[in-house]
């Protein structure tokens, strides 16, 4: 197909490997071309030794998928030794992303650019500290914070019947996390020889029994990169504990998928044993729909994102509706249950015929 040159570019940058978003979206490039946009990709191998395409547009989208290879090589490689999801993980990934900006930049010169996402805010928020004091200043509900380090306070706090998370500032995916309540300390962090072991990869973090290991609580306590959460008793359908990540592009909501684990899980991330439950939308009133969504947009548009998937929890009372998570980089469902690429592409062309794109000058 001819490409028109004053046409709308959009171009991916991501890695081959990576098949829940990039590869999606790679897959709709020719619906993507029938819907008046020019489209382009390269992998970040090819990116960052500067093979960047020749855009004749002059309006150019730039998608930035999560950069897989390069995190793996060399932030959370095999060789690290320090704590899963600790700063120094976002001052790396910072570091890069500034750099892919940059290169953007210099290659492109006097074009006009929309990012998804902007890759330097998108590292700034891999900081979870950082993206709960933009959500509590404008008045979103998140989960409380506690900032004590003492291992006797906080037992004194499980005593009173609260219930704790420990994460990671940086982590994902549900790695590193401690959940704390009375009788019940459960970890998918290792300890040996009084010492927090972290997994060299994404898979194996299994959750295991710690109750009343105070030598563990202590270690754990003692890193400074750990966020300390009041946890929520969410919304149980069917006896299993349930969530909902909100997929928000621009001002719309794309999808709400319903996740689901069993009561005594600690988490519902997938990687962690939850499951995707779409047919709960049947089952959940609309009311309670339409405060999820609104909760995941005013969450969107307090940190300035333009994509993100909003991990959205219920209070078992169903009084309160609460940001837990915010990814910059969401996987995209399976295509039978939505077309989240399409959608987006749709969502585009709307916007832009509305002349509500918002280009930045290089």
């Amino acid at each position: 197909m001819k490409r028109k040159k004053n046409s709308i570019n959009i171009f991916t940058i991501g890695d081959k490997g990576d098949y829940d978003s990039h590869n999606k979206l790679n897959r709709e490039a020719n619906f993507t071309r029938k819907q008046g946009f020019n489209y382009e990709t390269r992998q970040y191998k090819e990116f960052l030794k500067g093979r960047l395409p020749e855009l004749e547009s002059n309006k150019i989208i730039i998608f930035p998928f999560f950069p897989f290879k390069y995190w793996n090589k060399f932030i959370e490689n095999r060789e690290y030794r320090g704590l899963y999801g600790n700063l120094t993980f976002y001052h790396k990934f910072n570091r890069f992303c500034k750099e892919m900006a940059l290169s953007v930049k210099k290659h492109y010169p006097g074009k006009k650019v929309l990012y998804i996402n902007d890759p330097v805010l998108s590292s700034e928020y891999r900081d979870k500290k950082t993206v709960l004091d933009v959500l509590k200043r404008s008045g979103i509900k998140v989960p409380s914070t506690i900032k004590t380090r003492s291992v006797k306070e906080i037992k004194e706090m499980l005593e009173k019947g609260k219930k704790l998370f420990i994460k990671p500032r940086c982590g994902s995916m549900g790695k590193g996390i401690t959940y704390l309540e009375l009788g019940n300390w459960q970890t998918n962090f290792g300890l040996k020889k009084e010492k927090i072991i972290s997994r060299r990869s994404d898979h194996g973090w299994r959750f295991r029994d710690e109750t009343g290991n105070n030598v563990f609580l202590r270690k754990l306590l003692s890193y400074k990169d750990l966020l300390i959460e009041e946890a929520i008793d969410p919304l149980h359908i069917r006896g299993d504990k349930v969530d909902f990540r909100v997929y928000v592009f621009f001002d719309k909501v794309l999808y709400v998928y319903p996740r689901r684990n069993n009561a005594e899980s600690v988490t519902t991330n997938i990687s962690q044993g939850g499951r995707g439950a779409p047919g709960l939308l049947k089952v959940i009133p609309k009311d309670m729909l339409t405060r999820i969504e609104k909760t995941a947009k005013k969450a969107l548009k307090a940190l300035d994102l333009k994509l993100a998937g909003i991990d959205v929890i219920v209070s078992g009372d169903l009084k309160d509706v609460y940001v837990i998570d915010v990814n910059m980089f969401p996987g995209f469902p399976k295509v039978r249950t939505c077309n989240i690429a399409q959608r987006m592409i749709r969502e585009l062309k709307r916007l832009d015929r509305a002349g509500k794109l918002r280009y930045s000058s290089l």
